[in-house]
């Protein structure tokens, strides 16, 4: 009986089946880390600005009065051009627009109390996960007391 050192068509055709399958499982982890660490950054950054607006009020830039009921920031919106924003005196508002062009805000006040006088403040960042088709909407809703 001779002794074959070859392998037969069946032992490589199921060699590289289990290493597709491998492949297709590792590709897969891969691809959803992927996916789950850029909507993680698009979110930290969404909750960065809505932290910026906090800030605004907190230095008492904004005007509390100005955003009773409610005021709305679609996306791309150029704060260049709103009274309020340019009011403020902020150095450099077109960087604000350059980096918050990407999300859209609801900002609210609401006088918590009178004495002492006392604002809630409710910034809401609206943001898209941008590897997706369409983008799925999500949001970051950030409040404080002033």
């Amino acid at each position: 009986m001779k002794s074959s050192r070859a392998f037969s068509l069946l032992e490589v055709v199921m060699a590289l089946l289990i290493i597709a399958i491998v492949s297709l499982a590792v590709s897969t982890t891969l691809i959803s880390g992927s996916r789950s660490n850029a909507n993680n950054r698009e979110r930290a950054r969404a909750a960065a600005a809505a932290e910026a607006w906090l800030d605004r009020f907190r230095s008492y830039s904004l005007p509390f009065n100005a955003f009773v009921g409610g005021r709305d920031y679609d996306y791309g919106y150029d704060y260049t051009r709103d009274p309020i924003i340019t009011a403020s005196g902020d150095p450099n508002i077109a960087e604000i627009t350059s980096e918050w062009g990407d999300f859209k805000f609801h900002v609210e006040t609401y006088q918590f109390s009178s004495d002492p006088v006392l604002w809630r403040i409710k910034v809401t960042a609206y943001y898209k996960y941008k590897r997706e088709k369409g983008g799925n909407e999500e949001r970051v809703e950030l409040v404080t007391i002033r």
